[in-house]
């Protein structure tokens, strides 16, 4: 690590102070004329050098629509070592084209702007922009690497301080044509996408505040996701916040594996509780990732990789030891309505068996099923094989702070399994 940023981060008792000095070495190792240094998810204050208030409130103020202009730049940097020039990229005169420009750069008579993304782990977690004026020169490629050979250490540096939460909103469907459809959307859930899937309809809405993946068969309806429009890490089930004492249990946090999709809301939230978390998901419906990619952000989450196979074929062909943490949220939905017996690969003594096997020591698997607690059905049949093959299995039914227990109550219950170290 820079030993500069080491000395900086130790001198400086505040996250605030800390930028400044970040933008007072880059000052004198590389020179500019006005700066700022954004963090993700406190773009309103930013540490800014040479910029008034009023020039640095259109900038937030403009912030989305800047952001557009400048993704060829951001591109560029992150292809490179995580820095741009606009000039360079976009040429002069385009840049004088551009809002950001006429907005908020002409006021300080801005020329030449660099850019730079500011890593950790796997995510950008700031930005920092220097800018020349008037008639100062262009940054020159060795200024360029001077900032460059700064950006992993201040990553880390910064992120010494804490970070924001960073709120990742689902993207936004098309507003209603006419006002019927907006008095049809406000009446309503709000369908956004349908797919058919052998005998089931899955159906993409929004209602409530929250996102929803529904798989509807013969008139029944089972809700596989819901997330908050506001925060795609948010789950409107509770279940999925006990899914985390899997990863609360295990030995190490490498690398995780997903059975089953939806719409991703506990692969976001392990991977921003995680950071740096290696995630395979595994999701044998192709039309399941489609929706998840368009409708609830799959491809923004760090570290995911994606593979469309059958859960138990995948597993059983994994290597010894691959992942630290298993989730299985896949339970099988065409199961009887009665929910009297378990049925599917997902879960069988030979697929849990294959987990153990697959999961490194100290390992932990989480498995979501729904059914009663009364000693019949699924919960009984999956705790049962899960016994045979893990050195400890935990019980966790989803209860509400008031709800009479009845064990005929039909639930989630989720299931922690761990494996010897």
């Amino acid at each position: 690590m820079d030993p500069d940023l080491v000395r900086l981060a130790n001198e400086c008792s505040a996250a605030p102070r800390f930028e400044a000095a970040v933008l007072e070495l880059l000052q004198r190792t590389v020179g500019f004329d006005v700066a700022f240094f954004s963090i993700k998810g406190a773009e309103a204050s930013p540490a800014v050098v040479g910029l008034d208030a009023d020039v640095i409130e259109r900038a937030v103020r403009g912030g989305s629509r800047y952001a557009v202009e400048l993704e060829p730049v951001k591109r560029a940097a992150l292809q490179a070592r995580g820095v741009a020039v606009d000039t360079r990229v976009l040429g002069e005169r385009a840049v004088r084209r551009q809002a950001y420009h006429r907005e908020v750069a002409r006021s300080v008579n801005g020329r030449h702007s660099l850019m730079a993304y500011v890593p950790l782990r796997s995510e950008i977690v700031a930005g920092i922009m220097l800018g020349r004026c008037g008639t100062s020169s262009e940054f020159s490629d060795a200024e360029m690497a001077r900032v460059e050979a700064l950006l992993p250490a201040l990553g880390v540096a910064r992120g010494s301080f804490g970070l924001p939460p960073a709120r990742t909103p689902l993207p936004a469907p098309p507003a209603p044509s006419n006002l019927l459809g907006l008095l049809g959307a406000w009446r309503r859930p709000h369908v956004l996408a349908t797919e058919r899937i052998g005998e089931a309809t899955i159906v993409v809405r929004d209602v409530d505040g929250y996102r929803e993946m529904v798989a509807s068969e013969n008139g029944s309806e089972l809700v596989w996701t819901r997330a908050s429009l506001r925060d795609a890490s948010e789950s409107g089930w509770p279940y999925v916040e006990l899914l985390h004492l899997a990863a609360l249990q295990a030995k190490a946090h490498r690398r995780a594996l997903f059975v089953g999709s939806g719409g991703a809301v506990a692969l976001r939230q392990f991977a921003r509780t995680y950071p740096g978390l290696a995630i395979d998901l595994v999701e044998r419906e192709p039309k399941v990732i489609e929706l998840a990619r368009a409708w609830f952000g799959l491809d923004a989450i760090p570290g995911v990789s994606v593979h469309i196979a059958d859960g138990a074929r995948f597993v059983r062909h994994a290597a010894p030891a691959s992942w630290d943490v298993a989730v299985i949220d896949a339970f099988d939905a065409a199961a009887p309505s009665d929910m009297g017996e378990a049925s599917g690969a997902l879960q069988s003594a030979p697929f849990f068996a294959a987990l153990h096997r697959a999961l490194a020591p100290g390992g932990t698997l989480a498995v979501n099923v729904i059914g009663t607690l009364d000693g019949h059905g699924p919960v009984r049949d999956v705790t049962a094989w899960l016994a045979r093959a893990f050195e400890r299995v935990r019980v966790v039914p989803v209860m509400e702070a008031d709800e009479r227990y009845s064990p005929s109550a039909l639930r989630n219950v989720v299931l922690i399994a761990s494996k010897r170290q």
